[in-house]
């Protein structure tokens, strides 16, 4: 079901009770609108379009059977309603039933049984309606489907994928990943009326994956025309990816790719309904498999291009003392060419890893770290990461780390940090305390990258014993707002305090989530809060939250250790 919270409606002329439920729904995290009469109830759900409706019998005016029976036409019809009445008889259950009630609760009732009633009927309605999107799932639209296949003869089918879901919730959490699913969900629905007919109708399928439209033919004839279909697909296909760009994180691009398929379903006496609609759309789905191996070519030479010319360069990003917002170092952050489809980091290791050539793309993006970290101030602290893959493989792993520490002019190496995020299988902790060693003993300093992602486990922290631990941003996002990121955030703290490890905040974006930061008093941080990766000059001693300059600049301080 859309929306950040789930909304439920609740209608009783009964102010003091209606203010009773509001609070005791509020308490569980719902959030609880009221309406004193039906005529302002039905107002209110045509206006606010709640996920549940928790309505009254008896009330003055309409009474609620009548607002039941309003919402079952229309914009409202899929809404549960759960009546709440003092009549028990037989008579008005059956009468809520033929009003469309989900369910009904008598009064007087406990809180408990109210909130245990509130929660099966979402659990049902959630079947049929995506909770994320609160779009219709493909399971409830299949009746439709079929009524208008038999009104029409025939239909247009578009089927939306989203490539890259799995690895973008595996590297930022399931938030981020129900965040894409939610624009495009939100933006295929404003598109009718003007890509698509307000007739035409959207929904998701019932694992929530993909996204499927249905259009039914143009008015002007019986039958879909494919050209105009391919022209609908391409002007789609052309908003979603600029939805992607505009409405989601630079993070979020690398990781996700948006195609969107069509095919044509007809009625068939021969052929059964459903088996048709499977059809048609995994013809849709085979479109969008022949543009992803053409995708999957173009990427391939590109990448070429770009390893054979060596076309990395680097952006910096501050990292400052939470305490005074004094700029402690730089992380340094790998970037292919400016206008390529490969410039963000992720889609280029995505496409060394299909080609099996990420060891000579990490070899390049140390080298360009190493020589982007000499031009930095000597009191600048310079992150630079490390596939661990390359960093603890045996001899291959040996010739990269000496080809870095060789790369790094020795008076720079006590201020360069190689951060080690474990985004694969470590199973030679032995080798690693050996190349860790090494690192430490030509003056290079060690931090855990993205603790709290899954990736960075207890015994690699354990193993290494980092000088810093860098909290991952989907810890960060939405602190301000979960009680058990911010007792996880704190149980971090404890630990690097006892082990005087300095501890960074990653991802910082909102002032209310520094704020949760400050007051858990975490040291370090940096996000886009700060400052977007970019070029670091001018360089500035003091960077505010919202990127400004301080007035009068504090000399800067060395990191806090906890």
């Amino acid at each position: 079901m859309s929306g950040k919270k789930i909304r439920i409606l609740v209608i009783d002329d009964d102010v003091e009770l209606a203010g009773t439920v509001c609070d005791a729904l509020e308490a569980q995290g719902y959030e609880a609108v009221a309406a004193g009469s039906g005529e302002q109830g039905l107002e209110l759900a045509y206006t606010q379009h709640p996920h549940l409706i928790l309505l009254d019998v008896m009330m003055p005016g309409m009474d609620g059977y009548q607002v039941c029976r309003e919402l079952q036409f229309g914009y409202t019809k899929d809404i549960p309603v759960v009546f709440l009445t003092a009549k028990a008889d037989l008579a008005n259950m059956m009468e809520a039933n033929r009003s469309g009630a989900s369910a009904y609760i008598t009064k007087p009732f406990r809180s408990e049984r109210l909130l245990e009633t509130v929660r099966e009927v979402l659990r049902d309605a959630s079947v049929y309606y995506d909770e994320i999107t609160g779009l219709p799932t493909l399971a409830n639209v299949q009746v439709e489907v079929q009524r208008r296949l038999f009104d029409h003869g025939q239909l247009g089918i578009l089927y939306v994928t989203l490539d890259g879901i799995h690895a973008l919730e595996l590297q930022q959490g399931f938030e981020a990943a129900d965040e894409v699913f939610r624009v495009i969900g939100t933006r295929l629905s404003e598109s009718r009326g003007r890509l698509i007919r307000n007739e035409d109708f959207v929904s998701i399928s019932s694992l929530g994956n993909a996204f499927l439209v249905v259009l039914a033919p143009a008015r002007d004839h019986g039958f879909v025309d494919e050209d105009d279909l391919r022209l609908v697909k391409l002007r789609l296909e052309e908003q979603l990816v600029n939805v992607l760009g505009d409405e989601l994180e630079n993070e979020f691009l690398a990781h996700v790719d948006l195609y969107v398929g069509y095919s044509r379903l007809a009625q068939s006496p021969k052929v059964r309904f459903k088996r048709a609609l499977l059809e048609a759309i995994e013809r849709a789905t085979r479109g969008i498999q022949q543009e992803r191996r053409e995708v999957q070519h173009r990427l391939s030479a590109e990448f070429e291009r770009v390893i054979s010319e060596a076309q990395i360069t680097c952006v910096y990003q501050p990292i400052v003392s939470l305490g005074d917002y004094a700029v402690i170092g730089y992380e340094l952050l790998a970037r292919g060419p400016l206008q390529s489809e490969l410039h963000l980091p992720d889609a280029l290791f995505e496409v060394a890893r299909a080609e099996n050539r990420v060891p000579e793309l990490d070899r390049l993006c140390r080298m360009a770290a190493a020589r982007g970290s000499a031009t930095l101030p000597a009191t600048c602290l310079r992150f630079i990461n490390m596939e661990p893959l390359d960093l603890f493989s045996g001899a291959r792993g040996d010739i990269a780390v000496q080809e870095f520490i060789d790369a790094t002019p020795r008076e720079r190496r006590r201020q360069t940090v190689i951060e080690i995020t474990e985004n694969a299988v470590i199973d030679d902790f032995a080798h690693m305390r050996q190349v860790v060693d090494r690192l430490r003993d030509h003056g290079f300093r060690i931090a855990i990258d993205d603790a709290g992602a899954g990736y960075a486990g207890l015994q690699t922290m354990v193993e290494i014993e980092p000088d810093f631990i860098k909290l991952d941003m989907s810890l960060t996002r939405h602190l301000d707002t979960s009680l058990v990121k911010r007792r996880l955030v704190g149980t971090l703290r404890d630990f690097c305090r006892q082990a005087k490890i300095a501890l960074v905040a990653e991802g910082i974006e909102t002032q209310a989530q520094l704020d949760v930061l400050l007051e858990l008093g975490i040291a370090n941080g940096q996000g886009f809060l700060f400052a977007h990766p970019g070029s670091p000059y001018p360089l500035r001693e003091t960077i505010l939250p919202g990127g400004a300059p301080a007035a009068t600049a504090p000399t800067p301080t060395k990191p806090v250790v906890q």
